[in-house]
């Protein structure tokens, strides 16, 4: 019998951390059902995201996502590629928690934009930016300083 390498132990603990184990119960007799394992999967699509529609979930390139504008408790996704805006029922914080590690910047109360739309940043009225669609969205007073840190990352001539 050969010894247990230290890479074959860690091996096997992480596949057996990565797996769980649940036990269904039967409504009938209320007695647990044989106990079902399967395996997490963690991040095995980066840059994408599941946005439930009528008819299911439709699946996002982030990317590919110009702007979110919330609406009461739906959100509208402005999405590249579109010719209309995907309406969900979720509100913009919710999707703001799922957008913010992709760089998605909240500049107003209820805009949520994607930096790499950005066309231009203006100085009228308190602040705007000019996304690529055409938008022009008021930057928030209490923002500007995020909109200030990201245009001293562009390189100026």
């Amino acid at each position: 019998m050969e010894p247990y390498l230290k890479f074959d132990i860690g091996t096997g603990l992480k596949k057996f951390k990565n797996t769980k184990t649940i036990s269904l119960v039967n409504p009938k007799t209320e007695v647990p059902t044989k106990p079902i394992k399967y395996k997490v999967l963690d991040n095995i699509h980066p840059g994408r995201i599941a946005i439930p529609t009528l008819e299911g979930f439709e699946i996002l390139h982030v990317a590919k996502i110009l702007r979110c504008e919330a609406n009461g408790n739906y959100t509208k996704i402005i999405y590249d590629g579109n010719n209309f805006p995907i309406m969900v029922s979720r509100q913009l914080k919710c999707l703001e928690n799922a957008l913010l590690k992709s760089g998605f910047l909240r500049i107003h109360h209820s805009h949520l934009i994607n930096p790499l739309y950005i066309k231009k940043i203006l100085k009228s009225e308190g602040g705007q930016v000019e996304m690529e669609d055409g938008t022009k969205i008021r930057i928030s007073k209490n923002k500007d300083e995020i909109i200030e840190t990201l245009f001293n990352s562009f390189e100026k001539i």
